[in-house]
This record gives structure tokens, C-alpha cells and sequence, in this order.
């Protein structure tokens, strides 16, 4: 299947459920309403969902609002425990890819004979979570949030979040700052757009309103890299945290949003040579956002551009592309990484959303330096999506992913995939 197919095929489908629309860009995440309060009729089930919803993660593939709450005594407290089975069969053909419920362009190799489709079926991104808010109506407001799912080794438990808010800090294993997950598209695959920044690390940030809509952070990452040394360098433990930071600009009381992201990325590797430590600075910069075009229908967008954050960009973690080894004896220099995404969205109703989503990642081998010939150069990404929602528990999605994986050596690989979900929240 060529390359201007399958792109075609990914517009048909995602068109053929787009005539007419009155809904979110998807039922499960910006749902209202599912929320039930149990043992205590004098709460309000809109005030406890919204704050339930501002302690939870925005990203779309973070499900964090249960269906049911246990409200304290006189509202000292709102506390829900829910569990998501996230269910998927999974046929995939062209090159080969190895995850059954990460569709990562990056990850592609070439089949073995004989091999060239699989079919597949994946539960792991099933989660539970817990969603706990103190002092809901008090200045001195404490949000605590915990969501495990079962994508760690040999399908074993993995915490992807754990966090406590107070007031305007939040502190503990979350999303960094430099990552906008309303504004991200809505996939079925649980890794998403191959080039949009979103890492999960300790942190810690503090979010301010400066003026009206405008709101502002500022925070600290803990220190990671993913580097390729060469003969004369090696890694060696990080020592500086990364600085991102943000203005945010939201209208439509807060559904639309453009956000100007920042981010200083300190890496530390040994110079061989010299037998001492040296520190490259890497940083980066993206803007980002959502908004409705026409009617309801609803755009999602972002750019990101910088050197040393490759880690920071989906398809790019793990594979040694924050920096490489420099020609240079003892040296190293940061690569240069952009990643751009959109997304439209739109629904039949509140009940039937559709999401078609294109992302691109380019890593730029630097002057000073040579990369070895089969590191990712380049990918595409793109994903058409149909969900309907049967109710506020049971909903299910049919999708279709392409991904295109370029080397510096110029070999080309692609891969297709259909995936079906069904999802139970409680």
C-alpha cells in the first residue's frame, strides 16, 4: 500500500463520520454528567465533577473522572476510586511493529518472511486510579492523584502518575510543563502523535493567573538524558534539573486555549580525554492549543522546535537523541529536534465523536558531528478515529494508524493498523 493510499484512506474514514456534529472532541475525557455522589443528597454533582476534573491529568488519553464520589461531612472532602478495562484487537500490516497498543513509528523494523501482518489483542493500558480532593471549598484546597496501568515489564504494574496539589503547587510523577495535554489529540493508540512533546517524570511547578484568562507556570523537571556517546564520552548521572515554563491565553471559559511553551535542558556526559565532567544546555520552545473553527468543529494544534529535548517528543524517548557524540575528541552536541501536530475533531452528538489527527518529527544531524546512519531521521504519523459512547460507562472506537519511519541512510519503512477498543469506566 503506498504512501498517498493510505493517507487517503485515513481522510475517508475520518470524513465519513464528520457531516454533522454537537459535541467534545471525545465522550470519555470532557464527559459531564457521569458523575454520581453517593450518601450525601446536599452535594452538588457539577461542583464535585469540576473539581475532580481540575485534580485529574487534561490529557485526553488520561482518564481520571470515576463515576462515583463519596463526599465527606459539611464537603471536607471528595473521594472517588474507578478502574477503566480498556479492551482492543489489533490487525496490523507492513513492516513490522512491535507493541500492540503503542503505535510508534520509530519502533518499526522489517518483518521477518511470512510475517508481514499479525493480529493482535492488548488490555494493558486497562488503569485504576484514585482522585481525592480536600478541602474543596477552602483557599487551602489539597488534591491528591494516583493511576497505574499494566504497560510496565512483562506486563506488570506501572504508576504513570502520582501527584499532590496544593493551592497552585504541584509536586510528584505527572506530566512535566512542557507538555500542553488538553491541547493533544484524541487517540486510541495510547502513545499518540509520534511528534508531540509529552514525557511522564518527578516534578514539581507552580501555576499563577496573572491577568484574567491569562495564566502562568514555572517549574523544575528531574535531570534525565538519552545520549549516544562515541569512543571518548560517556554518561554519567544527571545533575540539573530542566526549567519549563508557560503563558497560557484561554477564552470560551477555558475549552479554547494558545500556550507559548518553554523549556532550559541542562545534560551533563564525561569527556574521556580530558578525564572531567562538561554540561551541554539545551532548550526549546512550542506553541500550542486548541480551538473551535466552525460550529463545533474543533482544532488541536503545536509546534515544538529545540536541542537536547528529544526525549521530550513521543517517538524520539529512549533512542540516545538528546545528544550525540561530536567529531571532536571528548566532545558531544545537542541534535536538533522539531515535531509539529494537528488535529480536527467533531461529533454527531454528544454520544458519537470522530478525530482525525496527522504528526511529523524531524531530528536534525548537527554540523560537528555524524550520526550513525541507522538512527531515526524522520516520521509520520497519522490516525482516524470513530468512538461512540453507549452510556456513561461503556463506550467503544474503531481506528485506523499509518506510520512512516525514515533512517539517516535514507531506508523507508511504513506500517499500517486497524484497532477496535472497548472501554468500561467506573
Amino acid at each position: 500500500m503506498n504512501t498517498r493510499f493510505t493517507l487517503a484512506a485515513a481522510l475517508l474514514l475520518a470524513s465519513a463520520a464528520s457531516f454533522s456534529a454537537s459535541a467534545q472532541r471525545d465522550n470519555r475525557h470532557m464527559e459531564k454528567g457521569v458523575t454520581t455522589t453517593l450518601h450525601n443528597d446536599t452535594a452538588s454533582q457539577d461542583d464535585v465533577e469540576r473539581h475532580m476534573k481540575e485534580n485529574a491529568p487534561n490529557a485526553p488519553n488520561d482518564n481520571g473522572l470515576p463515576r462515583f464520589a463519596i463526599v465527606g461531612r459539611d464537603h471536607e472532602f471528595y473521594l472517588g476510586i474507578g478502574m477503566q478495562f480498556l479492551g482492543e484487537g489489533v490487525f496490523t500490516w507492513g513492516d513490522a511493529m512491535p507493541s500492540a497498543y503503542d503505535f510508534v513509528p520509530a519502533a518499526m523494523t522489517n518483518p521477518t518472511p511470512g510475517n508481514g501482518g499479525s493480529t493482535q489483542f492488548a488490555w494493558q493500558t486497562s488503569s485504576v486510579y484514585l482522585n481525592f480532593v480536600a478541602m474543596p471549598k477552602n483557599e487551602n484546597k489539597i488534591g491528591i492523584f494516583f493511576k497505574a496501568n499494566f504497560t510496565g515489564d512483562g506486563n506488570s504494574f506501572h504508576c504513570s502518575h502520582l501527584y499532590a496539589k496544593y493551592r497552585r503547587l504541584t509536586l510528584g510523577r505527572t506530566n512535566s510543563l512542557f507538555t500542553d495535554g488538553a491541547a493533544q489529540p484524541m487517540t486510541i493508540d495510547d502513545q499518540g502523535p509520534n511528534g508531540y512533546p509529552s514525557i511522564t517524570l518527578f516534578t514539581a511547578y507552580w501555576e499563577q493567573r496573572l491577568y484574567k484568562n491569562l495564566t502562568g507556570a514555572i517549574g523544575i523537571d528531574a535531570p534525565t538524558a538519552s545520549m549516544t556517546t562515541g569512543s571518548s564520552t560517556s554518561t554519567v548521572n544527571q545533575r540539573i534539573p530542566a526549567i519549563p515554563l508557560y503563558l497560557q491565553y484561554a477564552w470560551d471559559g477555558g475549552d479554547s486555549h494558545v500556550r507559548l511553551s518553554g523549556i532550559v535542558r541542562p545534560l551533563q556526559y564525561r569527556n574521556l580525554a580530558e578525564g572531567s565532567n562538561s554540561t551541554l544546555v539545551g532548550g526549546g520552545i512550542q506553541i500550542s492549543g486548541m480551538t473551535k473553527v466552525v460550529g463545533e468543529l474543533q482544532a488541536n494544534f503545536n509546534a515544538a522546535y529545540g536541542r537536547g529535548i528529544g526525549s521530550y517528543l513521543q517517538d524520539d524517548s529512549g533512542l540516545g537523541m538528546d545528544a550525540v557524540a561530536s567529531n571532536e575528541t571528548g566532545k558531544m552536541t545537542t541534535m536538533e529536534t522539531f515535531g509539529i501536530t494537528g488535529g480536527l475533531s467533531y461529533a454527531f452528538s454528544p454520544r458519537l465523536s470522530t478525530n482525525l489527527v496527522y504528526s511529523h518529527l524531524l531530528n536534525g544531524r548537527p554540523d560537528n558531528a555524524s550520526v550513525e546512519s541507522d538512527k531515526y531521521r524522520y516520521g509520520d504519523y497519522v490516525a482516524a478515529n470513530v468512538i461512540y459512547s453507549f452510556n456513561r460507562f461503556v463506550s467503544a472506537g474503531i481506528e485506523y494508524d499509518y506510520g512512516h519511519r525514515k533512517t539517516f541512510a535514507g531506508e523507508s519503512l511504513h506500517a499500517n493498523r486497524l484497532q477496535c477498543q472497548l472501554a468500561v469506566t467506573f
